[in-house]
This record gives structure tokens, sequence and C-alpha cells, in this order.
């Protein structure tokens, strides 16, 4: 991902976040489709962890718009019913929360690109719980596991299983010569306290 443009880490010129926060990592997993090898690694990753975990679901629904890719290479390889879920229901029609042949009641295993402070799951997981879905467990590309995403999703009841966590990113950086140890001791400080960094 660092090769193809998808992971910079920048600790010393840090990054603005959707949020308004500032960070020294930024994560385009929108890339990661565009690379073939890529894609087909994580799609393959995401299914060892199904298989690993023994995750039980209905339908694998990709959540808007980065998660849909991921999750859509994922339930093709392996033979799964596909769907997408957006943010929070739409505001006319229907008022539907998920697109697919869904019914009230099924679980779903939801596919994020990535977790950063969990705000953005949460409102997820929350609008299709208040539509009668079930959902467990989520897939990310990339998990920054800070506090708060910590928090929020034990608060949840939503296990994460993640391809990268912050540890790793950080360690693999850090011994391809991404970062120096400076570097490292930045990250691990806006890790620990992303709102004050």
């Amino acid at each position: 991902m660092i090769d193809v443009g998808c992971l910079s880490i920048s600790p010393k010129k840090p990054f603005t976040y959707t949020s308004g926060l500032r960070g020294p990592i930024y994560c385009d997993c929108r890339l990661i489709p565009s690379h073939v090898d890529l894609r087909d690694l994580v799609a393959t990753s995401f299914s060892h962890i199904i298989d690993d975990k023994n995750l039980t679901y209905d339908h694998i629904a990709g959540v808007a718009t980065a998660g849909i890719p991921h999750a859509a290479f994922l339930a093709a390889k392996r033979s799964d019913s596909f769907c997408y879920s957006r943010s929070k229901p739409k505001s006319h029609g229907k008022g539907k929360m998920v697109e697919g042949d869904v019914k009230e009641g099924q679980t779903l295993l939801l596919v994020e690109d990535l977790i950063n402070q969990g705000s953005s799951i949460q409102e997820v997981v929350e609008n299709l719980r208040d539509q009668g879905f079930v959902i467990n467990n989520c897939l990310s590309v990339v998990n920054y596991e800070t506090p708060k995403s910590k928090e929020i999703l034990d608060k949840l009841k939503v296990e994460c299983f993640s391809l990268i966590n912050f540890a790793t990113l950080t360690d693999n950086a850090y011994t391809l010569g991404v970062i120096d140890e400076e570097e490292v001791g930045l990250l691990r400080k806006w890790n620990q306290d992303p709102e004050n960094f």
C-alpha cells in the first residue's frame, strides 16, 4: 500500500481529516481496486479471516462508499450475497439504508476501508440496527486502533477484524525506512491522543 501510494505517513506535516482533526497517517483505500494483485490480496485475506474466525452472516455488506468495492470482490470470491449500506437512510423513496435483496432480521457482515475515530462506523451500525438488521462483526482494511474507536466498538458490541492495525503499520513503516525513531514516537503520541496532536 505504501508502494502504490495508498498509505502516506507524515508525522511532522500532519494531514487534516474529514473530522477536522489532524493526524500523521493518510490512507486512501480507494486506490486499491486499481491494483489487481493488491485488491485480490485484500479479498483473499478477508476471506481467511471469515474462515479462521468462523464468522456467520447472511450478506456481505460494503459500507458506502470506500467499503463497497472490497465487499463486492470478497463476496464474488466466496460466492456470497452482496449488498451495500448507506451511512444513513435515504431521505426519499422507501428510506432504505441497505441496497440489495435483504430482509429485516438478517445478519450483515460489514466491510469498511478504514476505522479511524469510530464515529462513522457507529452511525452505520446504529442506523442498520434501527432498521432491524443484525450487526456482530466488521472487516476493515486498516484500523488506527485509537482509544475512542476501541471504546465505540466495545459499546456497540461489534468485533472488528482488520488487515492492518496501528502497531503493524508503524513497525513496518519503520522497518522499511519510511519513518525514523523520532517519527515512530510522534505516531504513537498521536495514536493515544488524536484530539490533542
